[in-house]
C-alpha cells in the first residue's frame, strides 16, 4: 500500500469527447466542483494541432455556462511557456482546464516551465484542474504516450515517459472504451503491480477527491485495472515483441455514480436512489457513497 497520497488537490480527468452541445452533464458537473458562480477559467490548448479553434470551442462552452473570466492560453513554445506574463494570467485562475490533442506536445512544451511550476501552485492554492482526453493522460507520474490498442499486450509496445505527476501510482488511459485499450493498462500493472490503471472512457470522468477516492461521472465506464494480486507473469523472461501472459489481474468496470478507494483498492457503490434529495445536488464536498462499503471485504 502507498504510504504517500496518490494526489493532492483537486482534480478531474476527463475521457475525451465530452458532450459539448446538449446536455454537457461532465462539464456541468466541472462548473459545480469549482464551488462558485463567479469562477475565472483558463484554458490550455497546447496539446491541439488547432489550438485556436479549440480556444474559441471551449470559450463558448463556458461561457454558456457562466464563467466570469476566460483566458485562452494559446501556448506553443518553451519560451512562451518561461514567460512572466504568461504565468501572472493563471494567478487568479479558479479552473484549469487542460484540452485534448497530443500528451507528449503538453509535456514537451509545458515540463519543467514556470508555466508548470504555476500550475502546481494554483493546484496546492486549492484550484480545479481539469483534463481531457491528453489533458487526463498528463496527469499521471507515469505517462502513456503511443502504443496501437492491438498491440497492448505485446512487451514493450506501451511506450511511457514521466508526466505532470498530479496523481502518483495511478496510470491514466483515455478513450478507453472506443479505442479497446485494456491491454495498455494491463502490462502497465504487469511491470509494476504498485499502480493502478484507470481507463476513462469517452464523455465520461472521474472526480479525485481528498479522501483518495474517485467517483465516476458522465455516460460511460471507468475501468481500473488493479495488480494487487497478480501471481504469474511472464514480463521478465520474454524479449520485447513477445506476448505477455499475467495471473489475477483485477479488474472492476464503474459507471456514472460508482466510485474506488485507491488507500484500500476498494469497490464504492453508490447511495441508494432514495437517499438523496430530488431537486438538488450534493455538495462537492459530500460523500455520494454507501456507508455500507466499509462492510465489504478488502484487497489484501
Amino acid at each position: 500500500m502507498s504510504v504517500k497520497p496518490y494526489f493532492q488537490g483537486r482534480l478531474i480527468a476527463i475521457g475525451g469527447n465530452e458532450d459539448k452541445v446538449d446536455t454537457r452533464v461532465v462539464l456541468k458537473r466541472v462548473v459545480q466542483e469549482i464551488g462558485k458562480s463567479d469562477y475565472n477559467v483558463g484554458i490550455i490548448t497546447t496539446a491541439s494541432e488547432e489550438p485556436e479553434q479549440r480556444g474559441k470551442e471551449y470559450h463558448h462552452v463556458f461561457t454558456s455556462l457562466g464563467a466570469a473570466q476566460i483566458e485562452i492560453l494559446d501556448i506553443r513554445t518553451r519560451t512562451q511557456a518561461n514567460d512572466k506574463t504568461v504565468v501572472k494570467r493563471l494567478q487568479a485562475l479558479d479552473l484549469i482546464f487542460l484540452a485534448g490533442g497530443d500528451q507528449l506536445r503538453l509535456t514537451s512544451i509545458l515540463g519543467g516551465s514556470r508555466m508548470l511550476e504555476a500550475i502546481y501552485q494554483r493546484l496546492a492554492a486549492g484550484a480545479l484542474i481539469v483534463g481531457t482526453s491528453a489533458g487526463a493522460a498528463v496527469f499521471s507520474d507515469t505517462m502513456i504516450y503511443e502504443g496501437r490498442s492491438e498491440e497492448g499486450l505485446v512487451k514493450g509496445k506501451v511506450l511511457t515517459t514521466s508526466g505532470f505527476g498530479f496523481v502518483e501510482n495511478i496510470v491514466f488511459d483515455t478513450h478507453f472504451m472506443t479505442r479497446g485499450r485494456l491491454g495498455r493498462l494491463i502490462q502497465i500493472v504487469t511491470t509494476n503491480p504498485t499502480c493502478f490503471g484507470v481507463g476513462i472512457e469517452e464523455d465520461s470522468g472521474v472526480v479525485l477527491k481528498g479522501d483518495e477516492t474517485l467517483e465516476v461521472i458522465g455516460a460511460g465506464q471507468v475501468i481500473i485495472v488493479d495488480g494487487c494480486d497478480i501471481g504469474h507473469s511472464n514480463i521478465m523472461s520474454i524479449e520485447p515483441g513477445g506476448p505477455i501472459a499475467i495471473e489475477n489481474v483485477k479488474i472492476h468496470s464503474l459507471v456514472k455514480g460508482y466510485g474506488f478507494d485507491f488507500k484500500k483498492r476498494r469497490f464504492l457503490t453508490p447511495l441508494p436512489a432514495d437517499s438523496a434529495s430530488p431537486t438538488t445536488s450534493p455538495p462537492a464536498s459530500a460523500s455520494t457513497f454507501n456507508p455500507e462499503n466499509s462492510e465489504t471485504k478488502e484487497s489484501k
